[in-house]
C-alpha cells in the first residue's frame, strides 16, 4: 500500500484518487490552488473510506510515497519548480503525454521523479473501469520504476515502460485516433444530420477491423478504388450544400488515400 498525494483536482486527479483508494492505497492529501475544489475531491475520497486532507500549499503536503502532479501540461513546469519534497524517498510524477520527464530536474529538491501517463482521455463525470486504461511509465531510477509498475498492477491495468520520446510518439498517435477522429465525426454529423446514429454500426466496424487486421488492409472506399465518378458526386454534393470545410477535408484526404495506395 502506498501513501499518495495528488496536486490538482480535475479530471485525471479525480479518477486517480478514486482508483488508488479503491485499490487499497491511501490518498492522504489533495492539493489544489482552488481550495474549494480540493475539498470537493477530498469528500469524494471519503466515499471510498479515505481520509485525505486538503490544502492549497505545496509545502503542506504530508509524507507521501508518491506525489502525483495532475495539472495542465502548461502548468507542470511551474508546479515542479515550486514544490518541496518532504523526503528524499518521495517520488514525484506528472501525468502528461507530451511533457518530458526531465522537467523535474529544474528543482534540486526533487531527488526522485517519473511519469505516470494514462493513454486515454479521462473525465471525472464519467464512470471509469481503470483496468481498461493503458499506462506509459518512466522513472528516474529503478526503484521508482518498480513503484510505479507495482501501482499499475494493483489497478489490474496494462502498462509499458518507455522513454519520454516514445511517450510523445504515442501521445501524437492518440491525437489521430481520438481528437482527429472526433473532428471527422463532427463533419459526418453535419452532413448526415438528423440521421447521424445510422452511422454508428459502420463506424464501430471500421475501428474493429483496423485493430483486428491493420488500418492499411482494412481501408475501403471510393478513393481506394480510384472511383473518380463517385468522388466527384460526393464533392459536388458538399459544394451544393455549402459544406466548404467538409469539401476541403474530403478532397485532401481522398488525394492522400489515392497516393498512399497507388
Amino acid at each position: 500500500m502506498y501513501r499518495i498525494s495528488i496536486i490538482g483536482a480535475g479530471n485525471v486527479a479525480t479518477q486517480f484518487a478514486i482508483a488508488f483508494q479503491k485499490a487499497g492505497h491511501q490518498v492522504v492529501c489533495i492539493c489544489n490552488r482552488n481550495l474549494e475544489k480540493a475539498e470537493q475531491l477530498c469528500r469524494i475520497v471519503g466515499r471510498y473510506k479515505g481520509k485525505a486532507i486538503c490544502t492549497s500549499d505545496y509545502n503542506a503536503i504530508p509524507q507521501s510515497d508518491i506525489v502525483f502532479i495532475c495539472v495542465a501540461d502548461s502548468a507542470i513546469e511551474g508546479v515542479a519548480a515550486n514544490i518541496c519534497t518532504p523526503s528524499d524517498s518521495t517520488v514525484y510524477v506528472h501525468t502528461s503525454g507530451a511533457t518530458k520527464m526531465d522537467v523535474f530536474q529544474a528543482n534540486p529538491a526533487i531527488k526522485r521523479y517519473g511519469v505516470f501517463y494514462p493513454l486515454m482521455t479521462l473525465s471525472k463525470n464519467k464512470n471509469l473501469d481503470i483496468k481498461m486504461v493503458p499506462f506509459l511509465l518512466e522513472a528516474s531510477d529503478k526503484s521508482g520504476e518498480e513503484m510505479l509498475s507495482t501501482l499499475v498492477k494493483s489497478l489490474k491495468a496494462e502498462y509499458n515502460i518507455c522513454t519520454s520520446q516514445k511517450r510523445l510518439q504515442m501521445h501524437t498517435a492518440a491525437v489521430f485516433t481520438t481528437n482527429f477522429v472526433n473532428y471527422m465525426l463532427t463533419l459526418a454529423y453535419d452532413i448526415s444530420n438528423p440521421d447521424f446514429t445510422f452511422l454508428l454500426p459502420s463506424a464501430i466496424e471500421a475501428v474493429r477491423k483496423a485493430f483486428l487486421q491493420t488500418p492499411m488492409s482494412a481501408q475501403t472506399g471510393p478513393a481506394l478504388r480510384k472511383d473518380m465518378k463517385t468522388l466527384e458526386n460526393h464533392m459536388q454534393l458538399l459544394q451544393e450544400k455549402g459544406f466548404t470545410e467538409h469539401l476541403e477535408i474530403y478532397r485532401t484526404l481522398s488525394e492522400h488515400i489515392i497516393k498512399r495506395y497507388s
